[in-house]
């Protein structure tokens, strides 16, 4: 199998759909933490085992498709990057703005974090501040630009000036960046030498590597060492993400993970919607006072409208402009014509 081809590729819907539901976990556990049930000790943990590899996953698939992007040319490479990624930021960041606006709505529609005033500088913060979840697409689109920007430049010396950045970095944001684009620039240089990929996961000693580092993630966990976007998780996240994409090549095309793959061919529509829902979800389940019901409610909620949202855009594809720009003399006749992430 190669690194990137044309087509889509089972392994990788398998891991994007298997990110995005992490993130609708996590981003539950999150609202959790504003209602009276919280979250439960060991969801907690085993949502901090997964913290250094559910971002870095996503963009490292994310950097494996550039090469073939951009040889399309600069023009169609950054257009289609404007019309799939840039477009939908702008379009839920005024979503967001309007139910900031009427109703007060920040994190969420029910919970998150601590309400902060309404400005009316509140739509400059789109430009360098991001609102809500949206930050991801915010810098998946510089990713892309900086892949562009550097194509005369080995991206393995890019990603190791971001590694020592995000190591001095203190400022949270920031930080993240630096953090996700060492794993964006790692995709890009598998991408732009086909073959590595399988060569390096080829390795049986790369395997246990892999394996014994992965352990070391839960033992960080168990001692309480934050490995969150700090180059510290760098190793830690490098590992995890070769045992995924080990067992995904494995198990991909099994049945059993047909909806991880339903997931993934989605994955910018499920990652957009679902925040709202979720919290809904949340605010339901902890009306039970169980802090599990409260975390599958909100779970739940979070893919079942995403999948409502696909469904809808299958049967009415104009609701596709949501999520990509329309093109001249095109109508959109399936969710799929999307990029996944």
């Amino acid at each position: 199998m190669t690194d990137a081809p044309a087509s889509r590729i089972e392994w990788m819907d398998v891991l994007r759909g298997t990110s995005i539901v992490l993130v609708v976990f996590n981003h539950a556990i999150l609202f959790a933490s504003s209602v009276p049930t919280g979250s439960p000790e060991i969801a907690w943990a085993l949502n901090q085992v997964f913290a250094p590899i559910r971002m870095p996953l996503m963009v490292f698939l994310s950097g494996l498709l550039v090469a073939p992007s951009l040889a399309r040319g600069w023009k169609v490479y950054l257009g289609g990057k404007a019309r799939r990624v840039l477009y939908p930021y702008l379009v839920w960041s005024a979503i967001a703005l309007v139910l900031l606006y009427l109703w007060g709505i920040r994190d969420g529609l029910v919970g998150g974090a601590t309400p902060a005033p309404v400005t009316a500088w509140e739509p400059l913060r789109v430009l360098y501040d991001p609102l809500e979840h949206l930050w991801f697409l915010y810098d998946l689109f510089l990713f892309y630009v900086i892949a562009l920007a550097i194509t005369r430049i080995s991206p393995l010396w890019i990603a190791a000036a971001a590694l020592v950045a995000a190591a001095l970095v203190p400022e949270f944001s920031v930080r993240r960046f630096l953090f996700l684009l060492v794993f964006f620039l790692l995709g890009v240089w598998m991408s732009q030498h086909p073959g590595t990929l399988n060569r390096v996961l080829s390795r049986r000693w790369v395997l246990w590597v892999c394996a014994a580092v992965s352990v070391g993630t839960v033992a960080a966990v168990v001692v309480g060492t934050g490995l969150r976007y700090t180059a510290l998780s760098a190793p830690f996240a490098a590992a995890g993400i070769g045992l995924a994409i080990l067992a995904a090549r494995r198990i991909g095309s099994a049945g059993v993970l047909r909806p991880l793959r339903f997931v993934g061919r989605d994955s910018l529509v499920f990652y957009i919607v679902h925040w709202w829902p979720t919290s809904i979800g949340v605010a339901i389940g902890a009306a039970t006072g169980n802090g599990w019901v409260a975390l599958l409610a909100g779970t739940v909620a979070g893919l079942l409208v995403s999948t409502a949202v696909v469904w809808l855009i299958r049967v009415w594809p104009p609701l596709n402009w949501l999520f990509s720009a329309p093109q001249r003399h095109v109508v959109p006749t399936e969710s799929r014509a999307r990029d996944s992430f």
